[in-house]
């Protein structure tokens, strides 16, 4: 279909803050000259003056231009009628409707504009208006017989001659029958110019560092006044008119109140208060924007694990420390699931790293621990961080960590948390949500907190808030309606848009051991090198070992599969996989309890065997294998300090020769690859073992090396 407008040269067209008028207009469209700028002019065809005028920012004024169009815009308050309040819209219809009629029984020859002609036409004038705006014996619906029937009062014959000049100047527009009463009133100033610069000091009084209140300010301003008038007095000029409190306080009520709050409180606060919102960042794809921050927690908790509070006496419970953990959080922005969560001391670097560790594992396991019905699946490789200024996200070792995997990181300026407004909403969310059920909360402030005992009624240990805060995560947050996605749970936006974008990809295991794994020296030694009572090996460090004047090589190791490890030689990071088999997927905490209660029952062993040891390892109950998993949220997992103590503990490898060069087959017989026991010394057959042994002959120290020997 063929669009065609029709303008004329007094119309005006505004799209984008530019303003044109048109000067020649045919069937293909129309030339525009912008306005104050003669000779610059632009052509636009009928269907993108279509399709400028559907845009928000255009705007077209018929005759804008016109001499009557110019003086109602002067008078008028509004030259749209339905922006008017309703009585005064109602009037303004009832006005047009008394000029219409006139002017349809003028032309009818039963009215005139004398005076004698309006009163000898009034009643009849009076039904076509009824008839006309529907009020009266001509509304659409009768009213009973006996209700009172509001009718209009026709205006005079001199005002309703006014009304129809009016109009017809106007070009029967309806703006020129609006009512003018906007103007009504004494509008000349009721103070001189002297009066009013000291009123207008009432606003700097109280906008003040030392936060006067408005009664203050206004009393202050009337001083001012009075100090005013002295000197003048004194002087034998005329007093100024001291104003009223009240019309004191309406002027300092029309102050600036991002000036007045800036001046009171700072220009933080009142950036704070007075920032303009919108609805963010448009995120589509998971993990396109994932937001981390740290939060402290509102309850007080016992600040251990809760085997060792059980195990403590009356008297040392009374007396343990309480306080409130720190929670690291990471949310995908899109789908607004968890993708990690840490329980720490203080806001550190270290738990901050191990946070970001965990948005690239499925973490259900450890949600399986703490007893939860859903998976924590929620995984991937990230594209952008966003995080605060804290001093662990601005740490080196944070961003260091951010840089290695090729992760953009954005940080916000301070004091501005609507740039990370989801993460902010979600501590809100289960501060209203989760911490009500919790005793010892504290509150949001110290008001609402009251006289609520929170120390007395601190009773949650580690393991036991760390088990809240997975069952609330994983059971209650993913699987409740979410506002921000349409009523949509997280769970559910989690599976449709991966199925409709994908996740990035998970960094390969080699990088995340070089970013996250811990940094240890290491000997070589002919099988390798040792960690955790294992030995690792690649063709790099055989290599090494036979020709390298190095002897120490770092090595990454992954505390959660010590399976294999990543081992510098020269400048290159290579893999080492174990020289014992059956060790994947293996975490270290499993691997050093197994390995200590082995020794527990074999002390006089001097060296342990791998099937020993796996075996070991499944015997561990899984009530053991979930206080692991849960520990490592908490601030008591594992250290580098605790690495190298357990390291030095273990002065021989846990090796199984046979197995690892193949001579020896897995058999169904669980004792054929029992420890064995024997003595150091053998004793001859005959020799009784109750008489005393003999003091052995004190021998030459000599100088003893060998490749297995760590220390």
């Amino acid at each position: 279909m063929t669009i065609r407008f029709r303008f004329s040269t007094s119309d005006l067209i505004t799209a984008a803050g530019k303003a044109m008028r048109p000067l020649e207009i045919d069937d293909k469209g129309g030339l525009f000259e912008r306005l104050g700028q003669p000779g610059i002019t632009e052509w636009l065809s009928h269907a993108e003056l279509a399709d400028l005028l559907r845009q928000p920012d255009t705007t077209y004024a018929a005759g804008y231009f016109d001499r009557a169009r110019q003086d109602l815009r002067g008078r008028k308050p509004a030259d749209i009628i339905n922006v008017l309040a309703d009585d005064i819209r109602r009037l303004v219809i009832w006005r047009k409707a008394v000029c219409d009629a006139f002017l349809a029984l003028e032309a009818a020859g039963e009215i005139n504009r004398t005076h004698d002609g309006y009163l000898k036409g009034r009643a009849q004038l009076a039904a076509e208006v009824e008839r006309r705006v529907g009020e009266g014996m001509a509304a659409p619906k009768l009213a009973r017989p006996g209700v009172d029937i509001v009718t209009r009062q026709l205006p005079g014959g001199r005002t309703a001659m006014q009304w129809i000049r009016d109009y017809e100047r106007a070009g029967y527009s309806a703006a020129a029958l609006i009512p003018e009463t906007h103007r009504c009133g004494n509008r000349r100033p009721r103070w001189c110019h002297h009066s009013e610069a000291l009123m207008n000091q009432v606003i700097e009084i109280y906008a003040d560092t030392q936060r006067p209140s408005k009664a203050a300010a206004v009393a202050g301003t009337r001083r001012l006044f009075v100090q005013e008038n002295e000197r003048r007095a004194a002087a034998g000029a005329c007093t100024l008119i001291v104003p009223s409190a009240a019309s004191i306080s309406r002027r300092l009520d029309l102050a600036d109140p991002y000036y007045v709050h800036a001046k009171r409180y700072g220009t933080a606060a009142a950036n704070a208060k007075f920032t303009l919102y919108e609805n963010g960042l448009d995120v589509q794809q998971p993990l396109e924007r994932v937001e981390m921050d740290e939060n402290c927690l509102d309850v007080i908790s016992l600040l251990t694990l809760a085997g060792i509070w059980d195990h403590l006496p009356p008297e040392r419970q009374e007396r343990f420390e309480v306080g409130r953990r720190w929670l690291y959080v990471a949310i995908d922005c899109a789908t607004r699931c968890i993708l990690s969560m840490r329980l720490a001391e203080t806001p550190n670097s270290g738990d901050a790293v191990r946070a970001l560790r965990d948005i690239f594992i499925d973490k259900t396991p450890m949600a399986r621990a703490a007893g939860c019905e859903s998976t924590w699946h929620h995984h991937g490789g990230v594209q952008a961080l966003v995080t605060d200024q804290g001093t662990a996200f601005t740490s080196d070792d944070f961003q260091g960590a951010i840089l290695s995997l090729g992760v953009t990181a954005l940080l916000p300026p301070a004091g501005k948390p609507w740039l990370r407004a989801h993460i902010e909403t979600f501590f809100r969310t289960y501060g209203h949500q989760l911490m009500p059920l919790l005793a010892g909360r504290t509150f949001f402030d110290t008001i609402q907190r009251g006289d609520y005992p929170s120390e007395q009624l601190a009773c949650l240990c580690d393991d036991d808030l760390i088990t809240i805060l997975l069952t609330y995560f994983v059971d209650i947050y993913h699987n409740q309606g979410h506002g921000s996605l349409g009523g949509e749970t997280p769970n559910k936006a989690w599976v449709r848009l991966v199925a409709k974008y994908g996740t990035p990809p998970i960094p390969d295991g080699l990088t995340l051991r070089r970013t996250f794994g811990r940094p240890l020296k290491r000997t070589l030694r002919g099988d390798g090198v040792l960690f955790s009572g294992l030995s690792y090996s690649c063709e790099a460090l055989r290599e090494a070992f036979l020709h390298s004047p190095q002897r120490s090589v770092e090595i990454r190791a992954d505390l959660r599969d010590i399976g294999w490890i990543a081992v510098k030689v020269g400048a290159t990071w290579h893999p080492a996989t174990a020289n014992q088999a059956g060790f994947d997927g293996v975490s270290y905490d499993l691997m050093q309890e197994a390995t200590r209660t082995l020794r527990i029952k074999h002390r006089k062993d001097a060296e342990l065997n791998a099937p020993a040891v796996r075996r070991a390892i499944e015997r561990i109950s899984d009530i053991n294998r979930r206080a692991f998993a849960l520990r490592e949220l908490t601030p008591f997992h594992v250290t580098n300090l605790d690495v190298e103590r357990h390291q030095a503990a273990l002065h021989y490898a846990v090796r199984s020769d046979a197995e690892r060069l193949g001579h020896m087959t897995p058999s169904a017989d669980p004792l054929n690859d029992s420890i064995q026991i024997m003595p150091r010394v053998p004793i001859p057959p005959g020799t009784s073992t109750d008489e005393p042994t003999q003091q052995p002959q004190e021998r030459t120290r000599r100088n003893r090396w060998k490749f297995d020997d760590e220390q």
